[in-house]
């Protein structure tokens, strides 16, 4: 048999080609070949592939880290959020700002987009709410705008000549040791406002009345409850100071009376915690396991109502922005003298400004908004001038007196009328 016959077996011309295309070359009756198993393969793979980085995203999306990203928030005007009677209401051209920073909880996918945002700081947990709780983390906020509120309003009202009077009723709680013995007796915002039969009218009488008691003893305070504010009698068994650790990673921890004896205890030397020489004895101090605690203030009946709405904002930091608004709004001169002027800083109530965190994201919200003037805090004046850029000008306070020069200095005015 020879190619030439009719019996060949086809020309190169007419023989079947590779099937490259996985769905099957025709056979010699026309009906497709079956796909080959090579293909189903890769097909196969392919999908696995899919599927698991789909089952990543996933669960990346739902696994939470221990960081916080902040990021610049907003620059508003705080004039509608202040509410005062229109008989002593003023309208001017210019605006205060009141800043703010977003504090966002980080999810994993969320890591590598913040990383990647120029503007963002990424911030361990740990920075941020210490060995608090998330919900004592979040009162803590609220507390801090409410006193920062208040301090407003007497600083405000104070600089225009107002009569308002205030004074010291009881030691705020602020913070509280894991575990201590307050830990299970108190709440963050509660008010202390005696020990025994005693009064207490701020944090340094709280002290000096806890100094008299030892470790092992019952104590019964009595507090304004938070948030009720209804007062109630606690009783509370007084725990040690003791040290956890040694070197750079010891921490001192306020622990239930006879509890954690293996870690040394502490004994207190002119008001400071140091542990015994060798061959001195133990002398256990008490504590209620309070890390921190602030004054809290009543203030005298206010000439007219003053109402500061935050917005869901929360923090101390407002603490500036709303005594030179309330001022704004209340004088009959234009303290910004049409210019739009941001400010951030906390305000006590004796009207000292102080620092503040997040100024690198503050800074980038006000150059957003188009502001002019930047007051800020002196420990945050370095930081937010580094990142201002050509027009924006910076000034650092520490008074609410040195913010008011700053404005003058830009044409701003203030009548300081005599108040009621």
């Amino acid at each position: 048999m020879s190619f030439g016959d009719d019996q060949s077996l086809g020309t190169p011309s007419t023989m079947l080609a590779p099937d490259t295309t996985g769905i099957g070359a025709p056979g010699p009756g026309g009906d497709p070949l079956p796909i080959r198993p090579r293909m189903l393969t890769k097909w196969r793979v392919l999908s696995s592939i899919v599927v698991l980085f789909a089952a990543l995203v996933i669960a990346a999306s739902l696994i939470t880290v221990p960081y916080y990203a902040l990021t610049p928030g907003t620059a508003q005007n705080v004039e509608p959020l202040i509410g005062v009677p229109a008989s002593v209401g003023h309208s001017h051209t210019g605006a205060v700002d009141l800043v703010d920073v977003e504090v966002t909880p980080l999810r994993l996918i969320d890591w590598l987009w913040f990383k990647l945002n120029s503007q963002a700081t990424i911030i361990s947990s740990q920075a941020i709410q210490g060995p608090e709780t998330t919900a004592q983390y979040n009162t803590e906020g609220v507390l801090d705008m409410a006193s920062a509120q208040q301090a407003a309003t007497i600083v405000a009202l104070r600089q225009l000549g107002y009569s308002v009077s205030f004074k010291p009723n009881g030691a705020l709680v602020y913070a509280l040791d894991p575990g201590s013995p307050a830990d299970s007796s108190l709440l963050v915002g509660d008010v202390v406002v005696g020990v025994g039969a005693g009064t207490v009218s701020g944090p340094e009488p709280f002290s000096a009345a806890l100094s008299h008691y030892h470790s092992g003893d019952l104590v019964t305070v009595t507090v304004r409850a938070y948030p009720s504010q209804s007062v109630k009698k606690v009783p509370i068994r007084l725990g040690t100071w003791r040290l956890q650790g040694t070197g750079a990673n010891a921490q001192i921890h306020c622990v239930p009376s006879g509890e954690k004896t293996s870690w040394p205890a502490l004994n207190d030397v002119g008001g400071n915690l140091v542990l015994p020489k060798k061959g001195q004895p133990a002398h256990p101090v008490g504590c209620l396991g309070i890390l921190s605690s602030e004054a809290s203030y009543a203030i005298s009946k206010l000439p007219f109502k003053v109402d500061l709405n935050n917005e869901g904002i929360v923090g101390p930091s407002a603490g500036l922005a709303f005594t030179l608004g309330l001022m704004q709004r209340l004088d009959s001169a234009n303290l910004t003298d049409g210019l739009q002027v941001a400010a951030t800083g906390t305000m006590s109530i004796s009207g000292q400004v102080g620092a503040i965190g997040g100024i690198e994201q503050k800074t980038f919200a006000v150059r957003s908004a188009g502001a002019s003037i930047f007051l800020v805090p002196p420990a945050n004046y370095a930081e937010a001038k580094k990142y201002a850029g050509p027009t924006l000008k910076v000034y650092a306070v520490s008074t609410i007196a040195q913010a008011i020069k700053v404005l003058e200095s830009h044409g701003g005015k203030i009548a300081r009328p005599a108040g009621p």
